[in-house]
């Protein structure tokens, strides 16, 4: 069964979600901030105060969302409230959007899965009308007075009859009209568009109802000032009664401001910020208006190739200038009827009107390559880049903008894994993204249930005497419906969706209890049997690691000497000095550290001499050609003796053969595994090696 750990991890995604629901349907404004004062999460109430979109908000800062003010007092709320404080303030703050607002609010400690404190919740309420309202309560006349010449928004007292009885200073300032100038005028003949009186004269003449209706609700009008200008207006009216008389209090607050911030936030939906081309959406867009004019498009998904280390080599000013560059130049090889769009952080999109032709497509092709192969920043300093360019065509009222943008987009992928510079479209590569989802999705299941995974354990014996010295604990997947599944068609899934770490844990877990059982087998005055574990760079790149580890082998009582952890050697170059730190504390516990498949990555001796290991083990691939020359036969021998250089073991996988078997005891490898001794077996079968009946003993020498 799988380990308890490993199932809460699994629930926090839906504890996550059930939390967010809960979030977004409280009245209050709700964000979420973690320790770098970036926002994770905000719920509706707080995008509509703030007047931001929610991917303008996630990943920003407070003080940058908020303004530095606002920002500062949320900040440090917010550091005792990551401090296991939960806070709470009232009072007024000044928001850049906003203004001056009456705010109430409280900062508590978000908690992981995990019980520690990774960010923090922030509750707020704006309380500043309802503050206005007391206060006026208690207020004199000569306060209330004071409240109304200093509101923000225009106030308009209408009385029964329609006419003016109070214009405050805001509504001097907005609509151009002295105070005096317009007390006891029909408020209709003030500020109503000549055009639209009548209309509001008819409803007047069934006063109060025509003004009461819209009593409790903000609408959108048009207002006229005194210089006869047009302006956009915010309304809102209350009703008293005084002395047994209607009395109505128009609020209207002149909305110029953000009607054009409105008019930006549409352009910033349809336009990329960095390069001022469309973005994904408009794409879509305009795919729609091609295909409702019955034309025939092709579109070219441009994935740019290294891009990410482009960016973490160089930065995002760099980049950004590349992007603003690569841009303009892809521009002049528009005809006319296409578009240029830029869809993800390295990725553009070349819409071709009117045509599916695949010379001239092919011909398309060829001049983006030649655009970037001669790409530059705005500072002209040159940059070699190449694409995966995937091409699917949209035929007028068969193919959907979004089927054919996916199309695209599965045929760039598909050529980035080819190494081919473009390629076109077709249906099976659609199925194998279906297959791969499905894939992942049953994989998912399978970690939940527990009881279509196991592992299967091949021995790794010694060369020289034939001793069976452990085991490789190797996972496998007896699928419901399509049976055994090879590690080869999951393992990568698993890799690319991070569910590595998940299963590698499960792993660890089952090889832990089968290496304490089989210590109680082995022979009286063996050595400790001990059992290789491979570790993915996904879960070495977790922060907790090790202590996940730790704890899984203390769970199940595992000495750390039983274990051997296998890592490969391209995983460890990824990120040299992160993995030396974590393979150290693997080291200091006393787990033995192997390199996987050592000679097929990318490490250098001086990377590889600071490594904390045990042993390395030769790749298959050295293995199956050493008997094809003696070229082969000395890059072995290279291994072997760099390892004896550094005071390593070393391990052969892949041997199939007896002369594979000779030759490599030959050349002094320590230790091997593969076919010739046996595939890898369920425990039970594996188990009975233990006792010594071991069925290439015979194939051993003396």
């Amino acid at each position: 069964m799988p380990d308890p750990s490993q199932r809460d991890s699994f629930s926090s995604s839906r504890r996550a979600n059930q939390l967010h629901q809960m979030l977004d349907a409280m009245p209050a404004m709700v964000a979420i901030v973690g320790f770098d004062r970036r926002y994770r999460y905000v719920n509706g109430q707080y995008r509509q105060f703030v007047g931001l979109a929610e991917q303008q908000i996630l990943g920003q800062t407070v003080d940058h969302v908020i303004g530095e003010a606002a920002g500062a007092q949320a900040l440090a709320a917010g550091r005792r409230a990551l401090g296991g404080e939960v806070v709470r303030l009232e009072g007024w703050v000044s928001f850049p959007n906003r203004g001056r607002r009456f705010i109430r609010a409280v900062y508590t400690p978000h908690r992981a899965g995990s019980g520690r404190i990774d960010a923090y919740i922030a509750f707020l309420q704006d309380q500043t009308e309802r503050h206005h309202t007391e206060a006026a309560l208690k207020a004199s006349e000569a306060l209330k007075a004071a409240v109304i010449d200093g509101a923000f928004d225009c106030i308009i007292g209408i009385n029964q009859a329609g006419r003016i009885i109070e214009f405050n200073p805001a509504a001097e300032r907005t609509f151009g009209h002295r105070r005096e100038a317009v007390l006891g005028r029909p408020m209709i003949d003030v500020i109503v568009p000549p055009e639209h009186r009548t209309e509001c004269l008819a409803g007047f003449t069934r006063f109060p109802d025509g003004l009461r209706r819209i009593i409790g609700h903000r609408v959108e009008v048009e207002a006229i000032r005194a210089d006869d200008t047009r302006i956009p207006v915010e309304l809102a009216v209350s009703e008293v009664m005084i002395n047994d008389q209607r009395i109505f209090t128009a609020y209207l607050r002149d909305i110029r401001q953000r009607a054009r911030f409105e008019r930006e936030l549409a352009q910033l939906a349809y336009e990329d910020m960095a390069t001022g081309l469309p973005n994904r959406t408009q794409l879509l867009k305009l795919m729609v208006d091609i295909d409702t004019t019955s034309q025939s498009f092709t579109l070219l998904v441009i994935d740019l190739d290294r891009f990410e280390n482009i960016q973490t080599s160089f930065g995002q000013e760099f980049t950004d200038g590349l992007l603003v560059g690569l841009s303009s130049r892809l521009r002049d090889e528009l005809s006319a009827g296409d578009h240029l769009a830029r869809i993800g952080d390295h990725t553009f999109a070349f819409l071709v009107a009117d045509t599916h032709d695949a010379i001239v497509i092919e011909n398309r092709v060829d001049g983006i390559s030649a655009v970037l192969r001669t790409a530059t920043t705005q500072t002209g300093a040159a940059v070699f880049l190449t694409a995966s360019i995937g091409i699917a065509t949209g035929i007028p009222g068969r193919s959907k903008p979004h089927d054919v943008l996916r199309d695209a987009e599965i045929a760039a992928n598909r050529a980035r894994q080819d190494g081919s510079r473009h390629v076109w479209f077709d249906q099976s590569m659609q199925d194998r993204v279906v297959e791969r989802v499905r894939l992942e999705h049953d994989l998912r299941r399978a970690l939940e249930s527990g009881d279509e995974l196991w592992v299967a354990y091949q021995p790794i014996v010694e060369l020289v005497t034939g001793r069976l010295a452990g085991f490789e604990a190797l996972v496998r997947w007896q699928h419901p419906e399509r049976g055994l599944i090879s590690p080869g068609a999951f393992v990568p899934i698993a890799e690319e969706t991070g569910l590595i770490v998940t299963l590698g844990r499960w792993v660890l877990g089952q090889a832990c209890r089968q290496a304490g059982r089989w210590q109680a087998l082995r022979q009286p005055g063996a050595a400790p049997l001990f059992v290789s574990v491979n570790l993915s760079p996904r879960e070495l790149d977790e922060v907790d690691c090790f202590e996940r580890w730790k704890a899984i082998m203390e769970i199940c009582g595992a000495e750390p000497g039983w274990l051997k952890v296998e890592i490969t050697e391209s995983g460890v170059m990824q990120r040299p000095e992160e993995s030396l730190s974590a393979l150290h504390r693997f080291k200091g516990l006393g787990v033995h550290l192997s390199i996987d498949d050592f000679g097929t990555g990318y490490s250098s001796l001086s990377h590889l001499t600071k490594l904390p290991l045990n042993n390395i083990k030769i790749d298959r691939s050295f293995v199956s050609a050493m008997h094809q020359s003696e070229e082969n036969r000395s890059l072995v021998r290279i291994i072997v003796d760099l390892a004896r250089l550094l005071g390593l073991d070393v391990v052969a996988e892949g041997i199939e053969t007896e002369a594979d078997k000779n030759l490599l005891r030959a050349l002094g490898c320590d230790y091997g595994q593969g076919y010739f001794f046996s595939k890898p077996q369920p425990a039970d079968k594996a188990e009975a090696f233990i006792g010594g009946d071991v069925p290439w003993r015979d194939a051993v020498d003396p």
